[in-house]
């Protein structure tokens, strides 16, 4: 006795104004049964596609750009924290303390911040034009508007 086979399918496709493009499909299977899905299961799978598209798409860097940072330190000495960097000595983001290096400038540094580790700094407007930046880490750092030149 042979048994039939379905596939019944409903895909979605949404463009992204980035040029990422993001497909869904839904594609039911009818082994054994010779039935077709409701409309109201293929919508339901179409919604699920489309929800699970949005999800994806509001966790992006996009959205993640317009988040609130900590108000700037007011430690006098925060940008001479650059010169020491991160203790813990790792790149992963981890720290004792916050690097808060907003608005300072180190510009023509030649041997001062040469291999530290500014993990997670937030470097936002800071100034490093002509700095010696070799050998230094600057995983999950936030240098939105700072220079490098």
């Amino acid at each position: 006795m042979a048994s039939a086979s379905a596939s019944i399918g409903s895909s979605i496709s949404i463009p992204s104004s980035n040029g990422v493009r993001v497909s869904c499909s839904v594609i039911g299977n009818g082994y054994g049964h010779e039935e077709k899905l409701s409309t109201f299961e293929e919508l339901r799978g179409v919604t699920v596609g489309v929800l699970a598209t949005l999800a994806i798409a509001a966790a992006s860097p996009v959205m993640a750009a317009g988040q609130r940072l900590p108000p700037l330190s007011t430690e006098p000495n925060r940008c001479e924290r650059a010169y020491v960097g991160n203790t813990i000595g790792q790149a992963n983001g981890v720290y004792d303390k916050p690097i808060d290096l907003r608005f300072c400038d180190y510009t023509n540094d030649k041997s001062k911040l040469k291999g530290k580790s500014l993990a997670a700094a937030l470097m936002s407007d800071a100034k490093f034009d002509g700095a010696d930046m070799s050998e230094v880490i600057m995983s999950k750092a936030y240098a939105v508007g700072a220079s490098f030149k």
